[in-house]
């Protein structure tokens, strides 16, 4: 951990991804569980009327991954200005970009604008342009404020 005030860019990016955490956690699986909750309780998933049962939050559209847990590790190596940052952040941003990329050139073949697919797409459009814009820091401007891998 170096000492001194953190550099505005770290308070910045870690409010960011702060966001993106949040932002992404709702999107991936509070709203599709609130969503197959409600289905539930009309009676709608389980085959209908009165059918409250498990099938609408088995199917309610969760995307299980650990993305949000992959950015809470790099918030806090740039919080505390930890030797791995540097090297975390930027492998974490190519490998990011190339997934979402990937995703992009997919669903953009034959996009499907529904409600779903529009909060993965917004969601996905952030996380897209905040980890090129990280990777553009951390190469230039931002590589100074911290540590080298190799120093303590």
């Amino acid at each position: 951990m170096n000492p001194g005030p953190r550099p505005r860019w770290i308070v910045a990016t870690v409010f960011a991804l702060v966001v993106m955490i949040s932002w992404t956690l709702v999107v991936k699986y509070l709203v599709p569980l609130l969503f197959g909750l409600s289905l539930a309780l009309a009676g709608e998933a389980a085959g209908g009327p009165g059918g409250v049962g498990s099938a609408a939050l088995a199917g309610a559209g969760v995307m299980w991954d650990l993305w949000p847990l992959t950015h809470v590790v790099l918030a806090l190596l740039l919080w505390q200005r930890h030797r791995l940052a540097w090297i975390y952040g930027v492998t974490l941003s190519l490998a990011e970009s190339a997934v979402v990329l990937t995703k992009f050139f997919f669903f953009l073949r034959a996009p499907e604008w529904t409600f779903w697919k529009l909060l993965w797409f917004t969601n996905k459009v952030y996380v897209l342009l905040f980890f090129l814009c990280l990777l553009y820091v951390l190469l230039g401007p931002g590589r100074r404020d911290l540590p080298a891998e190799g120093n303590a």
